[in-house]
């Protein structure tokens, strides 16, 4: 009895000792041993992902040092190219999300990227995600036939078709620039939250993040720049439109005069559409100023240079169902293609 009885408490003493070693050893998995915390840097999925662009996302904790924070990406493993992240310098005891804006890739092509954080404790290299941008669809104009064009080029080197009607010289296809006629270029924001948020600043997206046979959707705000189209020719004003619709004989039947032929863009009846002008307008559809899109197929929207009361700007619209050709306003947020008229 008494023999069991000690070596009960002999093994008691002994492992006590192992319980409170163990204990004492154990560290929070963020300390970095000298009182500091390690950065935390993870990669997030790529949102918005379009035939040449792509938004990369992360989240990095920087425990309280003062932080660079950054992407790489690359075709492959090497991770020659980084863009700086948005924020860029982070500080906070708090997980802070970040992002950035990736434009110029190839289309139809995988993409490696991963979220690169640094400070004086050194570098966190978050974990590795990879995105596809997606292959171009075959978008083919159709024009009339009947009509001799001519052509003009932006800043951005798309070629355009144009079209005398009456007295004027329009474009006959949607703009698709990405920078003013100075070189300046445009903020790109296909992201719905940051497209709402923009306050004043040019800016210019594609329908759904791709659709770019459509054209850009530009804010007011750019069209207001007056450098949005090439030099020598401007964004239309409300009254070069009038000018327009009067010649084709006025908005109630101007539309379908002014309307790509056919259902191959316009859903059905496409109402009216002779495209007799050979101005060929798409239905490229709409941004609200929220960030969402909405219309594309059924309608077309065409943003003027003129500013409207309530802090908005008036357009033009056509619609699948009508071969009428509607004035109204919007808020200059709201995103809309652009078409130009020779100065």
């Amino acid at each position: 009895m008494r023999r069991k009885k000690i070596g009960i408490l002999a093994f008691t003493v002994i492992l006590f000792p192992v319980i409170v070693s163990v204990f004492s050893c154990k560290k929070d998995d963020k300390d970095n041993g000298d009182g500091t915390k390690r950065t935390i840097a993870t990669t997030n999925e790529a949102t918005n992902v379009g035939q040449g662009w792509a938004t990369l996302n992360g989240a990095v904790n920087p425990n309280n040092n003062i932080t660079i924070v950054y992407f790489e990406f690359d075709t492959t493993t090497a991770f020659r190219y980084r863009i700086d992240a948005d924020p860029d310098t982070i500080s906070d005891n708090k997980v802070t999300t970040v992002k950035a804006q990736l434009t110029g890739l190839l289309p139809a092509t995988t993409y490696r990227f991963r979220v690169i954080a640094e400070n004086s404790e050194g570098t966190t290299v978050g974990n590795e995600k990879t995105f596809t941008t997606s292959t171009p669809r075959p978008f083919e104009i159709r024009f009339n036939p009947d009509i001799t064009y001519g052509t003009v080029t932006d800043i951005s080197g798309n070629i355009y078709r144009t079209v005398i009607i009456g007295t004027q010289e329009w474009m006959a296809e949607n703009l698709k620039a990405d920078r003013l006629n100075d070189g300046t270029p445009l903020k790109f924001l296909p992201d719905a939250s940051a497209w709402s948020s923009v306050q004043g600043e040019s800016a210019y997206s594609w329908y759904n993040n791709d659709s770019l046979g459509y054209g850009a959707l530009y804010n007011w705000y750019a069209v207001n720049t007056g450098k949005l189209c090439p030099i020598g020719w401007h964004v239309a004003t409300d009254q070069e439109w009038t000018v327009l619709t009067d010649f084709l004989g006025g908005r109630e039947v101007a539309g379908g005069k002014l309307k790509e032929k056919g259902t191959a863009h316009w859903q059905a009846p496409n109402a009216g559409a002779n495209n007799e002008s050979g101005f060929t307008a798409l239905p490229a559809g709409y941004r609200y100023s929220n960030g969402y899109f909405n219309g594309s197929g059924k309608y077309g929207y065409w943003w003027t240079a003129t500013e409207a009361p309530e802090n908005e700007a008036f357009f033009r619209t056509m619609s699948y169902s009508f071969s009428n050709i509607e004035k109204s306003s919007s808020s200059k947020k709201s995103g809309m293609p652009v078409r130009c008229v020779k100065d």
